[in-house]
C-alpha cells in the first residue's frame, strides 16, 4: 500500500485510530531513513497489540536496521510470516515479499543459518517468478546472497545493515590474488563486511589487506605466514588490540580470496587521513548542467564555493577545523530553508567520510 493512501477496512474500522495514525508515523519514519524514531514508536503499538503482524513485521525490520536484538527480530518475523496474507506494502519496507530478505538478515545476525538459507531460496523463487522484483529490487537479492554466504564467518558481528538499500558508491579496483608459493599461507581475519571499508576503519590495526570473493563480500587480514604459529602469534596480538572475534584463515582459500583490492575511489584501501582536517556544509551536487535551484543559492547566501570532485561540482559553504562548528553553520542554513544540507569532510583536498576525519582527530587530540 502506497504512504499517504487509505487504510485496509479493518484499520479504518479500528476504534483506536490514534493507533494507526502513530503507525502511520512509524512508516514516514521508516521512509525518512529514521529507523531509530519508528522503534520507539512501534514498541509502544506493539505493547497495544502484540498479534498485529504488521505491527510486528515494521517493529522487527526497524531492530534490523539500526542493530538491536536480531533474535528478538527474527521471532516478530516469524509471526509475521505465518499471516503473509495481511502484510501491507509498506513505504521504505517496500512489498511484503521483502520480508523473507529480512528474515535472512535477522536470522543470520542471531547465528541461525540454515533458516536463513531456507528464506533465501523463498527469496530467489519470487525474483524467478516476477519480472517486475528483478528491475525494481534486484539489490535485496544481491545482499541476500552476501548475508547468506557469510552467516558462518566469526565476524558476523561487524557486519551493517544500511538504512538506505542501495549499493556502495565506491568505485573498487581489484586483481588476481597472486601467491609466492603453492603450500598454505595463514593470516589473521579481523573483519568480514557486505560494504567496502578503508583499512583505516580499524582502529590500533596497520597492514590490513582487503580481498573480495565472487559474492561481494569484503574480508579484512593481517599477515601471509608461511607457518601457523606465527599465525597464531600474530592473532594473539590482534586480539589484544581488542578485536577478540579475529580468527586465523587459510588465504589460499580461492573461493574466500580470490580477488585483492588495490583501490577504491582510486585511493589505496590503505590511506591514511594525515594533516588538517576541514569540515563544510554541503548545498548541492550536480554534473555539467546546473539546476535553476542550485543556481538560485547563490542570490540566497553568502561564501559558496564550488569544488570539482571527479565528474560532479560540489557548492559548499565554509571552513571548519571543528565538527561541533559546522553543526552549527548546518542548522542555521537549513533554518534559512536549506533542508537538505550537510556536512562533509576534506584531507589534503579530498573527501573523507565524516566517521573517518572524526576518529582521526580523536586520535590527535581533537
Amino acid at each position: 500500500m502506497a504512504l499517504g493512501s487509505a487504510l485496509p477496512c479493518a484499520a479504518q474500522d479500528a476504534k483506536d485510530q490514534a493507533f494507526w495514525d502513530a503507525f502511520d508515523q512509524a512508516r514516514l519514519s521508516i521512509a525518512k531513513h529514521n529507523a531509530g524514531n519508528s522503534v520507539a514508536i512501534l514498541e509502544e503499538l506493539y505493547e497495544k497489540d502484540t498479534l498485529n503482524p504488521n505491527v510486528g513485521y515494521l517493529l522487527g525490520v526497524s531492530l534490523i536496521v539500526v542493530g538491536k536484538d536480531a533474535p528478538r527480530a527474527a521471532r516478530l518475523f516469524e509471526m509475521a510470516d505465518a499471516h503473509f496474507a495481511e502484510l501491507w506494502d509498506n513505504p521504505g519496507v517496500g512489498p511484503p515479499e521483502h520480508l523473507f530478505y529480512y528474515m535472512i538478515l535477522a536470522y543470520c545476525r542471531s547465528g541461525q543459518c540454515d533458516k536463513a538459507k531456507e528464506n533465501l531460496l523463498r527469496l530467489e523463487e519470487v525474483f524467478a517468478n516476477n519480472q517486475e522484483f528483478l528491475k525494481e529490487d534486484e539489490y535485496y537479492l544481491i545482499d541476500g546472497r552476501k548475508w547468506a554466504n557469510l552467516c558462518k564467518e566469526p565476524t558476523m558481528h561487524l557486519l551493517e545493515v544500511p538504512e538506505r538499500l542501495v549499493k556502495p558508491d565506491l568505485r573498487i579496483k581489484t586483481q588476481p590474488h597472486k601467491f609466492s608459493t603453492y603450500s598454505t599461507l595463514y593470516g589473521v581475519q579481523v573483519a568480514a563486511l557486505l560494504e567496502p571499508q578503508m583499512t583505516r576503519k580499524f582502529d590500533g590495526l596497520k597492514n590490513v589487506e582487503v580481498y573480495v570473493d565472487m559474492h561481494g563480500v569484503y574480508r579484512y587480514v593481517i599477515g601471509n605466514f608461511v607457518f601457523k604459529s606465527q599465525a597464531e602469534k600474530m592473532l594473539e596480538v590482534v586480539n589484544n588490540a581488542g578485536y577478540a572475534d579475529a580468527f586465523i584463515v587459510n588465504i589460499t582459500d580461492e573461493d574466500r580470496y580470490p580477488m585483492e583490492v588495490i583501490a577504491m575511489d582510486q585511493k589505496s584501501p590503505k590511506a591514511q587521513i594525515r594533516g588538517e582536517v576541514e569540515y563544510k556544509i554541503q548545498l548541492a551536487a550536480f554534473k555539467e548542467v546546473m539546476p535553476d535551484e542550485s543556481a538560485r543559492f547563490y542570490l540566497m547566501v553568502d561564501s559558496i564555493s564550488e569544488i570539482n570532485l571527479e565528474n560532479l561540482t560540489l557548492l559548499t559553504v565554509g571552513n571548519y577545523k571543528s565538527y561541533g562548528n559546522a553543526i552549527e553553520r548546518r542548522t542555521e542554513l537549513r533554518q534559512m530553508g536549506f533542508t537538505d544540507a550537510f556536512i562533509v569532510a576534506f584531507n589534503e583536498g579530498k573527501k573523507v567520510s565524516i566517521e573517518d576525519a572524526r576518529q582521526y582527530l580523536r586520535r590527535a587530540g581533537e
